[in-house]
């Protein structure tokens, strides 16, 4: 019976993205390069804002650091391939395994200075990405401080925008098929009874403390992975991407999209992409569409666009399907 429930959770969880890393995948081969551009940085601002998600919609824990581990794997890719000359493939995977250790430090002392507090975690995480902006910022015999580093290139077989934007599609499409399993899985029911009354399952002897930081690990590891693909995206990185405001982009995303929907950073995302794009041809003041548009929401749709969209929609909506959970019964 349980073997059952596994493999159609699974199937649930990987079918949806399937289909649209398949019909993504097909337009990149024909889609004008500009076009290949703007879907390979979506996908990984898609990933990044998903990874925060796992914290604050299922583990209730806000965060205004994010940019942190992101910056962190960004970096250490970037520094492994231009300054010590290591492959690409060595320095892609050592950027996410850095942002863990980063992640995983940085969590021990935040959850547990802040337990059940969300306001000391917030501030919490602010002050540590804060430190890794100043530290990026001031070493510059490393990180070569505000001028950044260039020349972060992919090689080989994804050398070329539209292969990198393949790999890149199919390594995000991974990604979000597996915290889509973590968050069903007891690990995330757990998390998410925890979010919703955290001294109650004190009280039941779940170890609260652990699994938050085992949600903020996991959380910096996909973040990490989104640096690192957007280090060889880019090609230049600079201090900038571990500033607060690249953790606030992601935060928003959350926000507007539906903090507590695994699909509503998408949708985030491409709201705030369309905005950008949009009104930024109409004026240099789009931020403050995004302010207007964020408190918005979040006065009278707080579930965000993926919420209010569910309750217009239906039961039967595409991202309801997506979010469905298996029966007992199943």
């Amino acid at each position: 019976m349980k073997a059952g429930i596994n493999c159609r959770t699974a199937g649930a969880t990987w079918l949806p993205v399937f289909v649209v890393t398949a019909v993504m995948g097909a337009l990149l081969l024909v889609l004008p390069i500009r076009y290949v551009f703007l879907v390979t940085e979506l996908s990984i601002a898609v990933l990044y804002a998903t990874s925060l998600n796992l914290l604050m919609g299922y583990g209730g824990m806000l965060s205004l650091g994010h940019a942190a581990y992101y910056a962190v794997a960004a970096y250490t890719s970037g520094l492994l391939i231009v300054q010590a000359g290591l492959p690409m493939v060595p320095s892609m995977l050592a950027g996410p395994l850095v942002a863990v250790l980063f992640a995983l430090v940085f969590g021990i002392f935040i959850v547990k200075t802040s337990h059940l507090e969300h306001a000391y975690f917030l501030m919490l995480t602010l002050a540590f990405s804060q430190l890794v902006y100043a530290t990026i910022y001031k070493w510059y015999s490393l990180t070569h401080g505000d001028d950044g580093i260039s020349g972060i290139l992919p090689t080989g077989i994804i050398g070329s925008p539209r292969n990198y934007g393949l790999f890149t599609l199919v390594v995000v499409a991974a990604c979000l098929a597996i915290l889509q399993m973590i968050v069903r899985s007891p690990f995330g029911l757990t998390l998410q009874a925890i979010r919703d009354n955290p001294r109650r399952a004190e009280f039941t002897g779940l170890s609260v403390r652990r699994y938050q930081l085992a949600a903020f690990v996991i959380a910096g590891l996909f973040a990490g992975i989104a640096g690192t693909l957007y280090a060889f995206f880019s090609g230049t990185i600079s201090p900038q991407i571990a500033d607060w405001s690249a953790s606030a982009r992601p935060f928003l995303a959350n926000t507007i999209g539906g903090i507590q929907s695994f699909w509503g950073p998408l949708a985030g995302v491409v709201i705030l992409e369309v905005i950008d794009s949009q009104v930024g041809r109409l004026t240099e003041h789009s931020l403050l569409a995004v302010g207007a548009l964020a408190i918005l929401v979040g006065v009278f749709f707080p579930q965000g666009v993926i919420g209010l969209l569910n309750g217009r929609l239906g039961a039967h909506s595409f991202w309801s399907f997506a979010r469905s959970k298996p029966k007992a019964s199943d």
